[in-house]
């Protein structure tokens, strides 16, 4: 059974092409559905056009909400947020804002 969890981040500068790229590939590989939102927009994260043209669109200092449905998006959740986290983009030096809920 598919569960959905969620977290919000806060942007804290705009993602080079590079990491676009990078971020893409491993949410490709990831099993479940990854999606990205920020002011009423939502997007899927396994569509490289889609992703490319959402982060453009993300100011800094903006709350970007991550949703995650799967079979464990729990741990698929910790795993994007490594990702992102990784890449030095977003405050709290590695914490998440608000605990991911699950539906």
């Amino acid at each position: 059974m598919n569960e959905v969890v969620s977290s919000h981040l806060i942007v804290q500068r705009r993602y080079s092409f590079r990491q676009m790229l990078e971020i893409h590939q491993v949410f490709k590989q990831m099993n479940g559905t990854i999606f990205l939102a920020s002011k009423q927009k939502v997007v899927d994260a396994s569509s490289l056009t889609k992703l490319v043209s959402f982060l453009l669109t993300v100011e800094p200092h903006t709350a970007l909400k991550i949703i995650i449905e799967g079979t464990n998006p729990k741990t698929e959740l910790e795993n994007v947020y490594k990702i992102l986290t990784n890449e030095q983009n977003y405050c709290g030096k590695g914490q998440l804002i608000e605990s991911s809920d699950t539906i």
